[in-house]
């Protein structure tokens, strides 16, 4: 069963329901949290043979609006359809939770109700960015703007595990993102997180300049979270020029952008299975996300 909020995302609910109930169509279980009359009139009007497929309702009526404080909100409003969707994972009734919400407010949710893996302090986002071949797996995607070099260690950990046991991917390639290849090179975090990873049992191969991403040297990318935002933006935005100039010509490689194929990012140092979804996503989109986290479910 996949946990949905159905009032994250900037086009919630109207987009999150239609992602949802295709999804449901393709025999993904799953439970809708949000308020039980609003989710009904929609079934209704837009998909009045729903009860065909596996879908269940959990009335949740309180909301956590995209710009609210995200501690506070997780906090107070505890009947919210973000936390009560976290919580059923928690409880053992759903196997994944998704939303495209307040995404600080679903990664303090996740942390404080699920709880963290042993030995992780930071859980991070973790994402597949497109390459000329294949995708390179990219953490800390947002998560953590402020970071130790120590931190960055747990990172390249998690993604290799994370490889290794979704995609048999043994032994993975881990590059830290810098500004040069040279071992010198980079910011104080970064040459300090590179003393930490070459005396790792890790197999950690070095810097990587973004155009060593995008070529595949590597099969994971390790920054702070403040830097792997900035890259993912920009890939976005870069993604966006490209459709903006060259239209049908660009949909190739535009289409495998990480967050629009797959759909989402999973929030790994938790322990559960939580996919952090775009807060503009579509409906396509978020079909996508919630087949991936089915996928990685079984």
């Amino acid at each position: 069963m996949i946990a949905i909020d159905v009032m994250g995302g900037d086009q919630a609910p109207g987009v999150v329901l239609e992602g949802a109930v295709s999804a449901a169509k393709k025999s993904i279980p799953i439970t809708l949290f949000g308020p039980a009359r609003l989710i009904n009139d929609w079934l209704a009007i837009n998909e009045p043979l729903w009860t065909q497929y596996p879908i269940a309702i959990a009335d949740s009526n309180d909301v956590i609006a995209m710009d609210e404080e995200p501690v506070l909100a997780v906090r107070k409003k505890t009947s919210s359809s973000l936390v009560r969707a976290v919580a059923s994972v928690a409880g053992g009734q759903s196997s994944a939770v998704l939303s495209a919400g307040n995404s600080g407010a679903f990664m303090i949710a996740s942390t404080l109700v699920l709880g963290r893996q042993e030995g992780i302090e930071r859980p991070a986002i973790a994402g597949f960015l497109p390459t000329t071949h294949g995708n390179v797996l990219a953490l800390d995607l947002g998560a953590n703007t402020e970071c130790r070099a120590y931190h960055l260690v747990q990172f390249a950990q998690m993604g290799s595990e994370y490889l290794n046991r979704t995609m048999g991917v043994n032994n993975p390639t881990i590059a830290l993102l810098s500004n040069g290849h040279e071992e010198g090179k980079g910011s104080q975090l970064v040459k300090e997180a590179y003393g930490l990873l070459k005396q790792s049992s890790l197999n950690f191969v070095g810097n990587a300049e973004p155009y060593d991403v995008f070529e595949h040297k590597v099969d994971i990318v390790v920054c702070d979270g403040f830097s792997g935002n900035i890259l993912l933006k920009t890939l976005e935005a870069v993604c966006s020029l490209i459709e903006h100039k060259l239209g049908d010509v660009a949909n190739s490689f535009t289409a495998q952008l990480g967050y629009k194929k797959i759909g989402g990012a999973m929030l790994l140092g938790v322990k559960g299975q939580v996919v952090v979804c775009h807060g503009n996503s579509d409906a396509q989109t978020l079909e996508n996300a919630i087949t991936f986290a089915w996928s990685n479910c079984k």
